[in-house]
């Protein structure tokens, strides 16, 4: 092959080598639960305490996010979570409510597309009273490297809110969550 072609044939083969190490594989919502959570300590007053996660379903009502969240998804990452850091168990007295209220609309330009997302979170004990009453907004931002396609980076960026805000709310009951920004809870 003279070497004028072979030049060629590189630079035509190039932007396809690129976007295959950019595009991630599409498919429905992940996981999002932190990927390391660290347990609270046995003598926390939140360990073994909730028994079960609830919610209002129908707080995100925008069509476009359908595909790309689910509350009662969320909700089960929730549990997960707090069930992996010795805070949910099957005999707890306490129910933890977590009330999606929003998930904004994506603020995308060509480079990049950032999801936040607000969650209220309360604590009611056996009685009904609440022990805990926090609001939890997270914010993240799905750059151009992590995939080209504009569907696949909202999904990135919605499950990564997802995580950053469990992992806050995690902290903020004493244990330890991937995700969690430095710097305090809220």
């Amino acid at each position: 092959m003279p070497r004028s072609m072979a030049r060629r044939s590189l630079l035509a083969a190039l932007p396809l080598l690129f976007l295959g190490a950019c595009v991630q594989t599409t498919g429905p919502m992940g996981s999002m639960a932190p990927g390391v959570i660290g347990p609270v300590a046995p003598g926390s007053i939140w360990a073994g305490r909730i028994g079960r996660v609830t919610g209002t379903d129908g707080m995100v009502d925008n069509p476009l996010w359908t595909a790309e969240f689910s509350e009662p998804g969320f909700r089960s990452a929730l549990a997960n979570s707090l069930t992996r850091a010795g805070i949910m168990t099957p005999g707890g007295t306490n129910r933890l409510n977590a009330d999606v209220e929003s998930v904004t609309q994506p603020e995308e330009t060509w480079a990049k597309v950032q999801v936040t997302m607000v969650v209220h979170y309360t604590i009611h004990d056996a009685t009904g009273r609440t022990v805990f009453d926090q609001t939890v907004t997270t914010s993240y931002t799905s750059p151009l490297g992590q995939s080209v396609r504009g569907i696949d980076r909202l999904r990135i960026a919605s499950e990564n809110a997802a995580k950053d805000n469990i992992a806050l709310l995690l902290h903020a009951l004493g244990a330890s969550a991937e995700g969690a920004p430095r710097g305090g809870p809220f």
